[in-house]
């Protein structure tokens, strides 16, 4: 995921409101190599309104405020890059000020896809819930008007083997012509992922970014923000 072009550019992460990093009520350590797998499915909502859900190789027929479209003409070459297509599919997860603190980064670990070495910041829980930001991008290629807001969420086993259960998800505020559909309210795309853990954190085959907090800016892995407790 380049800074420059697809999908989203962590440069704009500080226009996002989020949640502060805080010291958790029970350490955790989730650090390690992770490999990630694609369940190839996408669901589609238009506001709150689940639209259309299909796997690989399915598509569907969306009718929506007097038009319609197909889900193949959201995604592919000729349309946005859906979460399966763009995000990495190797990460390295780092805690840069340790367990005892919700700040968490991937690390791109994947040669082809993105920048090798990238960083994406966010935050979790003592019950190894996170939520991380993806960015944000222009979403011209699919036809809509507004930025796309990304987020990656997840939680990890209790033995951070794995993340059984992660979803991507990509939202624009609205303005979206798709077909012969006007989508003047929220458009998001939804994807499932699981990762395995495939060893010790090792970022040794990439050069990798500084750490970052969950706006995307660089913090000292030395000097943890002690502004904010759980309460």
């Amino acid at each position: 995921m380049s800074r420059s072009s697809l999908p989203f550019s962590l440069s704009l992460l500080a226009l996002l409101p989020l949640t502060g990093c805080f010291e958790l009520d029970q350490p955790i350590d989730v650090m390690g190599n992770f490999e990630v797998t694609y369940l190839d499915n996408l669901r589609v909502f238009i506001g709150d309104e689940l639209v259309a859900a299909v796997e690989s190789g399915e598509d569907a027929t969306v009718e929506y405020n007097g038009g319609n479209f197909e889900v193949s003409q959201v995604c592919g070459d000729a349309g946005t890059d859906c979460p399966s297509e763009s995000w990495w599919r190797t990460v390295a997860v780092d805690q840069p000020w340790g367990g005892a603190y919700s700040l968490l980064n991937f690390v791109n670990l994947d040669l082809e896809r993105g920048e090798p070495g990238q960083r994406m910041g966010g935050t979790i829980n003592s019950a190894g819930a996170f939520e991380m930001l993806s960015g944000l991008g222009v979403a011209g290629d699919n036809g809509c008007a507004a930025l796309a807001v990304g987020t990656v969420t997840g939680a990890f086993s209790a033995d951070a083997a794995e993340i059984p259960d992660g979803i991507i998800a990509y939202e624009w505020s609205g303005g979206c012509q798709i077909g012969e559909a006007t989508i003047a309210t929220t458009f998001r795309l939804e994807s499932d992922f699981t990762a395995a853990r495939t060893g010790d954190y090792d970022v040794s085959s990439v050069t990798p970014e500084e750490p970052i907090d969950a706006e995307g800016e660089v913090v000292d892995p030395e000097t943890p923000d002690e502004g904010a407790t759980v309460e």
